[in-house]
């Protein structure tokens, strides 16, 4: 018996299960007590389960991205290897933000018995992630999701971008662009959605516009805000890589940054400030998230399935590329 089928014959969620099984105070004494007098009733024993996963260990842990090259990954490894300790190797798989790869790699993963996979996803379908977990393989997605079988560490995308939004309205912008491009990603939806929020909140919505370019290149960003660039003040990129492409418009149609349009990136890449101008940018701790992943992991391997659901703060960094508005066009 798992908690899956006690969640299954009581009617309520494994994350309710496991956090009674734990002695949770979140669950209500009542749906706690019919959840340990059932488990006890039919032999489940929650330290048993833990031996069970603490026993067919491979100590092998995935880490799952869309790409590895990214160099915000570097930090990430680092941190995981260090919270897994010495005894763990960290399996680095690239699903160039492919669901079919992505696919792929995790039937390998799960053919391999790894203990764990910390997983960017490539797309909002998480049935894979399901089996994973069903299969007895640990899971951490570095995406938002509500689904009650899956555990999360991320920044708070929504939060972030609402809260800069303000900054720069704050700041006298008031013709604000949100540049971003297609890609089925939570993420990248939420920081609209939050530049929508500060935007509707401060009675400029009209003002504003969010532009998705077909992918992140220099011809992408030409086509769709080429024209555009006299319309707004300032103008947000949904990741650096699409900010810089931005830069490289600007660049060639002569327009001044930041005293004709300011530009703020997203993932604050290392590079940025070698730059010219240097790139503002928003900060997501990657070494922070890669850390409590593995910690995650480690704990359901030690405790059996575990759901932990958690934000971590991004910060932003103004740097040469942004401009007051009195001070921009």
């Amino acid at each position: 018996m798992t908690i899956y089928d006690i969640a299954t014959n009581l009617g309520v969620s494994a994350a309710t299960v496991s956090l009674a099984l734990n002695g949770d105070r979140r669950v209500a004494e009542k749906t706690r007590g019919r959840i340990l007098e059932y488990a006890d009733k039919h032999g489940f024993k929650r330290n048993e389960q833990a031996r069970n996963f603490r026993l067919r260990r491979t100590n092998n842990v995935a880490l799952v991205v869309h790409n590895i090259d990214n160099d915000f990954w570097h930090g990430v490894v680092k941190a995981i290897e260090e919270a897994l300790g010495d005894s763990f190797n960290v399996i680095l798989c690239n699903t160039d933000g492919d669901p079919a790869k992505e696919r792929r790699i995790f039937h390998n993963l799960m053919q391999r018995k790894v203990d764990g996979i910390i997983v960017q996803p490539a797309s909002a379908d998480e049935r894979m992630f399901e089996e994973t977990i069903r299969d007895g393989i640990a899971l951490v997605s570095l995406e938002e999701t509500e689904n009650e079988l899956i555990s999360f560490v991320k920044g708070n995308d929504f939060k972030s971008a609402r809260r800069l939004t303000e900054a720069c309205i704050m700041a006298g912008h008031r013709r604000i662009a949100f540049l971003s491009f297609h890609f089925d990603c939570v993420g990248l939806n939420e920081r609209i959605r939050g530049f929508k929020a500060a935007a509707e909140n401060a009675g400029i919505a009209e003002e504003c516009e969010v532009f998705v370019a077909e992918e992140i290149s220099f011809e992408a960003v030409e086509r769709i805000f080429g024209d555009r660039t006299g319309d707004f003040s300032l103008v947000i990129g949904s990741d650096d890589r699409i900010a810089c492409q931005l830069l490289r418009v600007l660049a060639a149609r002569q327009v001044r940054v930041p005293e004709e349009l300011s530009v703020i990136g997203w993932n604050n890449s290392r590079f940025l400030e070698y730059l010219t101008p240097t790139l503002s940018s928003v900060a997501i701790p990657m070494p922070e998230i890669g850390r409590r992943a593995a910690e995650i992991i480690l704990k359901n391997l030690d405790h059996g399935p575990i759901v932990v659901k958690e934000h971590v703060d991004e910060q932003i960094f103004l740097r040469e590329s942004f401009a007051p508005f009195q001070l921009s066009k």
